[in-house]
């Protein structure tokens, strides 16, 4: 999972400032949403702010530098006032969307460093430039957004693609997903386990096939080419 030991370290220390942006990203995209959405909690509240440190836990951190992706703690509202299934999904979908935004500026001005003689990553190269150590950061920048977009799409309890489907099927399954939610740690200790056991049993990592499911058509378009979501230089910008 962790590969180069050196090559693991490094990419950490690039992986830090993208961890205190793609997720408080994330969670203000959720707090602008339901404010949108008639909920004005968050402002009210004082969460709509650029403030990382409301966001960011030591949990997040750690899955970011672990298995590459995040998630931070959430901005409270009033989902009493987010009625309607559009409003619901505008809500859930308001936290990915900021991370693909982000996603798009980042891998944009990735490929214009790399069209530049920007060398990514720049640790792998026996004499690396100034501009190749921004287009790293850049690269890690990109990335972490778009695995947090990708991760959190996944129809898994308490992630936003599992509040999707909660916003448009709950009315008429309601048994189901009480069900759900009443499981969901035992839900949780079984994805972990498939996480760090299946490569192991499987002979392929299931968080990257999970996750590369939107992780890699999203970058074929926004950087032109991918390999796959499997550490966190998988893909790297044409031109390389």
């Amino acid at each position: 999972m962790f590969g180069d030991p050196v090559v693991f370290l490094i990419g950490s220390i690039f992986l830090i400032p993208a961890i205190f942006v793609a997720i408080p990203a994330h969670e203000l995209g959720h707090g602008i949403a339901a404010q949108l959405c008639g909920d004005p909690s968050p402002r009210n509240r004082g969460f709509l702010r650029p403030r990382p440190m409301l966001f960011v836990n030591v949990y997040g951190v750690l899955a970011a530098i672990l298995i590459n992706v995040g998630f931070g703690s959430p901005i409270p509202v009033n989902e009493y006032r987010l009625q309607g299934v559009a409003r619901k999904v505008a809500y859930a979908l308001g936290g990915p969307l900021a991370n693909l935004l982000l996603a798009i500026v980042f891998g944009v001005l990735l490929r214009t460093l790399v069209q530049n003689g920007a060398l990514v990553p720049a640790f792998t190269t026996r004499i690396a430039a100034p501009l190749d150590y921004v287009g790293t950061l850049v690269y890690a920048l990109y990335f972490l957004n778009l695995s947090t977009f990708a991760f959190q799409l996944l129809p898994i309890p308490g992630l936003d693609g599992w509040r999707v489907l909660e916003g448009i099927f709950r009315g008429s399954n309601p048994r189901f997903f009480f069900n759900a939610a009443a499981h969901q740690q035992t839900i949780w200790v079984a994805c972990f386990a498939l996480v760090f056991f299946g490569p192991l049993l499987l002979g392929f990592s299931v968080l990257g096939a999970a996750v590369g499911l939107f992780f890699q058509p999203s970058s074929d378009l926004i950087v032109g080419q991918c390999s796959g979501y499997t550490s966190l230089f998988p893909c790297l910008p044409s031109g390389r």
